[in-house]
């Protein structure tokens, strides 16, 4: 270990000693020093020539997996608990509170899909699969006084939270923790640290005296990520530790994650390991034609001695406090675990599976009568499309409130191919869209789309 690396450690020791006591747990501090050590002796980047694209038997292909017979079903689900992320705070929509509650369709914010969901293969198989809520400090006391309010309680599925660590997060420049500013200075460490926050709540031995020996991880926001149980057999069958599923690559997931292998190990790769003469590589669809959905399944009887040794690659997350002093957040990611399992693979599904909201352009075409809630609470493309409208809006849509002020009624897009709008645009209600269509706002003046205005392609 390097002089540096000591006084760093040091540094941080000393910080955490003088925390007021109660300010994080010492799991938090085990957690945060693993990190910190690792970002500080490991190299951050690749070597851009030291990896192959995992070979075709790494790989499942779900249209090609079996029917199941309702009462393998029934015995699969029993095995089975859903995990969804929900420990962010929307952050890139403007929002200040937690993303799940966002209202996304049919009046329903994506927890209470995710609660519909799971509620809903629970009365059809007649299970008791549990939905796990994986919070953040700053989403779980909101989530919680949304869940009474929706009186879970009352329904046949058993939803439970449990938080994820609290880390420091460090300066840029000295790379030392933060301090003197009180909520700024905390962040949640990504998804990647699913792995000891089961271990440290003792939620994993909950779940498999339960019986519940198989986890589905995804995040909140991803409406299509849906429960199957051919791809719970397809893991067990096989004895696989860990299963990844991935979706076929396009021009709009160029920073998506997606697998390499090296040496005998396969090992998900993402922007912040590229090497800088690797980055136009990685950004095509030439050579990576698959990329991660975050949706993940789990052997957790496998997986639970391992819990508190896996590994991950440390995403330093550059960003900036109130006062714009540059920071770092030091994360992993869920999909990086996937090296720490000889028998993990990938698992080829469709895009329906892979619906994220990341930006109010997202939330309004999820949001949108091109997609709709079915019987079973899925959602998915309206009948008889064969993909979602592409839509681009200027900064002015942002902020989700500035997004619900200038669009307060969703328009129709069901017949919509592209839709750009730039500027000051307003839209009224029963607005509908046709074809391809832009409405671009002169600078300095106001677009008004009034109540039931009907465009059909071309400029408005």
């Amino acid at each position: 270990m390097s002089e540096s690396t000591e006084t760093h450690l040091e540094g941080l020791q000393k910080f955490f000693d003088d925390l007021p006591e109660g300010n994080i747990t010492d799991n938090d501090k085990t957690v945060f020093t693993r990190l910190y050590k690792q970002f500080l002796t490991e190299k951050a980047t690749i070597d851009w020539n030291s990896w192959k694209l995992p070979p075709a038997e790494r790989f499942i292909d779900a249209s090609g997996l079996p029917e199941i017979e309702e009462g393998e079903q029934k015995d699969l689900l029993e095995r089975l608990a859903v995990v969804r992320l929900n420990g962010g705070l929307g952050t890139t929509m403007g929002c200040r509170g937690p993303k799940s509650l966002i209202k996304v369709k049919a009046d329903r914010s994506f927890l209470e899909i995710a609660v519909d969901q799971i509620e809903h293969v629970n009365s059809k198989h007649d299970t008791k699969v549990p939905l796990l809520l994986l919070d953040s400090f700053n989403t779980s006391a909101e989530t919680a006084e949304a869940l009474e309010h929706l009186g879970v309680a009352h329904k046949l599925t058993k939803v439970r939270q449990f938080e994820q660590s609290k880390c420091p997060r460090i300066y840029a420049d000295t790379l030392l923790p933060v301090d003197g500013h009180e909520d700024e200075a905390w962040y949640p460490p990504g998804h990647g640290n699913i792995f000891e926050t089961l271990l440290y709540t003792a939620v994993a031995d909950e779940l498999l005296e339960e019986g519940h020996d198989v986890l589905f991880v995804s995040n909140i926001d991803n409406t299509g990520a849906i429960v199957d149980a051919r791809f719970v057999k397809a893991l067990l069958e096989n004895d696989h530790e860990y299963i990844m599923e991935v979706t076929p690559k396009t021009p709009a997931d160029i920073k998506g994650g997606t697998l390499i292998q090296i040496e005998d190990r396969i090992m998900h790769l993402e922007m912040p390991q590229v090497p800088p003469e690797g980055i136009d590589e990685f950004c095509s669809t030439k050579t990576f034609k698959i990329f991660n959905t975050n949706n993940i399944w789990i052997n957790l009887k496998a997986v639970r001695p391992r819990l508190d040794e896996i590994m991950r690659e440390i995403i330093a997350n550059k960003k900036k406090l109130s006062d714009g002093t540059p920071i770092i957040q030091l994360e992993t990611s869920i999909g990086g675990a996937i090296r720490n399992f000889p028998n993990a693979c990938a698992l080829n599904v469709g895009r329906s599976r892979f619906l994220p909201v990341k930006r109010t352009q997202d939330l309004l075409v999820i949001s949108s009568d091109a997609f709709e809630l079915d019987e079973n609470v899925n959602v998915k493309l309206a009948e008889g499309l064969e993909s979602a409208p592409h839509v681009s809006l200027s900064s002015e849509f942002d902020a989700l409130p500035e997004f619900q002020k200038r669009i307060p009624e969703i328009p129709s897009l069901i017949d919509l191919k592209n839709l750009k709008v730039a500027g000051n645009v307003v839209f009224g209600k029963s607005v509908v869209l046709k074809g391809n269509v832009e409405l671009i706002a002169e600078e300095g003046e106001e677009l008004v789309i009034e109540d039931e205005t009907v465009i059909e392609g071309g400029d408005y």
